[in-house]
């Protein structure tokens, strides 16, 4: 009886345990309860339905990505400086096999240009770096061959502050990814901008300056990303 009993405390202890550090990996309880009420594949969803309702917009400028892209009103940022309609196609939560799975959507619009930033949630759920990579290869690779006339554009992955909020990614692991992102930029002779290294500080983190949740950009943020994509509009 007693060795049950403490085998079940020594089990329970481990259980809570691994849940903690689930808890901690996906960014806190305040993260958790938010997950909750929110699951991703609904809003994939919604945002995807929408999508294919909106007009076609010849010519367009599209920015396509998670929440890094969803979050900000490109169309606005970009007054006066874009030429073009400029369409958000950002999901949150959004990864590689999402954005592979939606492309035909862009097709429809001949886009003049197209601008990703995508990666981070892959890395937050632990899939494999070559297997990301592998992915966003094809991603580029499809999107050339349905709009030959657009000119890709790969936005460096963002940096993170796990000062700020423990994101559970580190920023060697971005690092490495945009390395392999490079590589793919390279390989089909397609700009690669790095909008990184503009919001970091000193100890090359995500700057305080530029979040509030040590993961996505406030206002003086997106501003920086707009001054790195200018040369390419």
């Amino acid at each position: 009886m007693r060795n049950t009993l403490v085998f079940s405390l020594l089990l329970n202890s481990i259980l809570a345990g691994t849940i903690g550090y689930m808890v901690l990996r996906l960014g806190g309880l305040k993260y958790v309860f938010y997950r909750l009420g929110h699951t991703e594949v609904g809003l994939y969803a919604h945002r995807v339905s929408l999508f294919k309702k909106m007009p076609d917009e010849k010519g367009a400028i599209i920015f396509l990505g998670d929440s890094q892209v969803e979050q900000c009103e490109w169309s606005e940022l970009l007054k006066g400086v874009a030429k073009q309609p400029v369409l958000n196609r950002g999901i949150s939560g959004d990864q590689v096999d999402g954005v592979f799975n939606r492309l035909s959507e862009l097709n429809r619009h001949n886009p003049s240009k197209i601008f990703i930033c995508l990666g981070i949630n892959d890395l937050l759920f632990d899939k494999p770096l070559r297997d990301i990579e592998t992915r966003y290869f094809e991603i580029v690779k499809k999107l050339r061959a349905d709009n030959r006339s657009a000119q890709v554009c790969i936005i460096s992955v963002l940096p993170v502050n796990n000062d700020v909020k423990r994101i559970g990614i580190e920023n060697d692991q971005i690092n490495e990814l945009n390395i392999r992102l490079q590589q793919i930029a390279r390989s089909f002779a397609i700009p690669y901008i790095d909008v990184g290294t503009p919001l970091l500080n000193k100890k090359g983190n995500l700057s305080e300056l530029f979040t509030s949740d040590g993961l996505h950009l406030n206002a003086d943020g997106y501003f920086v990303w707009k001054k790195a994509i200018v040369p390419f509009l």
